[in-house]
């Protein structure tokens, strides 16, 4: 049965709001901001601190249009989803949207945080079809109506047994905008995340841009983007006192945001990630280039794809400038219209990674190795195929005790890793566009 457009809506906009920390950016090449201002979809970006209290909060940004009038350079797999896209989704012409923009914030409790967020889809859209849509087809999902600022408005919740949490959630529809909200925190509802996107577009609520030094420094220094992604956080010495090399505590320490960005060239993309320090902070760059020399040594293949890397500071920034492979680019973003594309055609429900927890412990090997034990404790079953181990690992088994082929309570694996080096339980999703790390550890020295 073809989707139609409002589960197109809801799946896309869902989706980037799980996805919200984990994309890469493509910039057009824009030199910073100007005289112009910021860029307009900073007018969507509200602070999510005003909504939830966390300090970890970022925005993301997709130019769709700018996308689809730059396809003739860029490789065209990426495009067959689009095309499907079109072809499978009722009434929908995806080259109608011209921008994708998130927001969104969450505590650093890796087992059970709190998070919410907002996505707003730009174009041009049939209200009448999308909410006859909605009130037709939201079978076991039960809506309240109503309207704000001249959106129409859904919103409603659904118990997460897993969390034990309610998960609200709200979609707001004009002819221009689709703005969709979610939270699993009792500080915010999804209804409140609409509403406080639709107050900042329209100068009602403070922009984010305008409340926080780190989003203001991000959006300037990457510019006016295609895709960008920024992030602010607060580790915490919890956080860094967990990584044993001194290399990388160093790098970390001090460190208060985050962005990437990129510029494609035909085949090839320049792809930059950089670092916004606090004020008295140093800048490591010496000891970030040591790290980057190490990992091409032990890790060559990481960098198969990946040419002139270039690590360079700034007034309290760390920029990593790499050429990159396009295609692999494309692949690894998680808003690329192959992944949005996928979205809107795979299921009603927005799909991300499990919910699950893994403990790893550890035990002596040899001088220099440790050997890493790590058991699904509980939670959502995982198919094997779709989990990797990543990090310093010299060898590694298979999953046991699984069933069907399904990581599930009481399966374990084990694997080798070098001592005081890191070790990831990766998830990926099955078209390969979204992958998140469920678990890590560091070897002890």
């Amino acid at each position: 049965m073809n989707q139609s457009r409002r589960t197109f809506l809801q799946a896309s906009g869902a989706a980037a709001l799980l996805g919200l920390s984990g994309c890469t950016g493509v910039l057009e090449g824009d030199e910073g901001i100007g005289d112009a201002g910021p860029p307009g979809f900073t007018s969507w970006v509200y602070d999510p601190r005003d909504l939830l209290g966390v300090e970890t909060r970022g925005f993301a940004t997709y130019d769709i249009e700018s996308v689809l009038a730059q396809r003739d350079s860029l490789p065209q797999d990426p495009f067959e989803g689009l095309e499907q896209a079109n072809e499978n989704i009722d009434e929908v012409d995806l080259e109608e949207f011209s921008r994708l923009t998130m927001v969104g914030g969450s505590t650093l409790n890796a087992d059970n945080p709190e998070a919410g967020g907002s996505a707003v889809l730009e174009g041009s859209f049939d209200v009448e079809t999308i909410t006859e849509e909605i009130e037709s087809q939201s079978t076991g999902v039960q809506y309240q109506t109503g309207s704000y600022e001249g959106y129409e408005l859904y919103y409603g919740s659904q118990e997460n047994e897993f969390q034990g949490t309610t998960n609200s959630f709200a979609f707001a529809i004009n002819e221009e905008n689709v703005v969709v909200g979610g939270s699993n925190s009792d500080a915010m509802s999804g209804r409140g995340a609409v509403e406080a996107m639709i107050d900042t577009s329209l100068g009602d609520q403070a922009q984010y841009y305008n409340r926080s030094d780190y989003a203001e420094r991000l959006v300037n220094e990457l510019g006016d983007a295609t895709m960008l992604i920024g992030v602010e956080f607060d580790l915490g010495t919890l956080i860094r006192d967990q990584v044993n090399n001194d290399s990388a505590r160093l790098v970390l320490s001090g460190l208060g945001a985050a962005g990437m960005a990129g510029t494609i060239e035909g085949e090839t993309a320049t792809n930059e990630i950089l670092l916004v320090y606090e004020e008295d902070a140093e800048v490591p760059e010496e000891t970030a280039q040591d790290l980057l020399d190490r990992a091409r040594e032990q890790s060559p293949t990481a960098f198969e794809n990946v040419e002139d890397v270039n690590i360079s500071s700034g007034d309290r920034t760390l920029r990593f400038t790499m050429t990159v492979d396009t295609q692999q680019l494309w692949e690894q973003s998680g808003l690329g219209p192959t992944a949005v594309a996928d979205t809107a055609t795979e299921s009603n429900t927005a799909t991300g990674p499990p919910r699950a927890s893994f403990e790893i412990e550890w035990s002596d090997y040899d001088e220099n190795r440790k050997e890493a034990t790590i058991t699904h404790q509980g939670g959502d079953s995982i198919d094997a195929d779709r989990l990797s181990l990543e990090g310093d690992i010299e060898a590694e088994g298979s999953w046991v005790n699984t069933s069907d082929g399904n990581v599930v309570a009481g399966s374990t694996t084990q694997a080798l890793v070098e001592a005081g080096g890191y070790i990831a339980v990766v998830w990926t999703s099955a078209n390969g566009s979204t992958s998140a790390q469920l678990a890590g550890s560091s070897a002890p020295n």
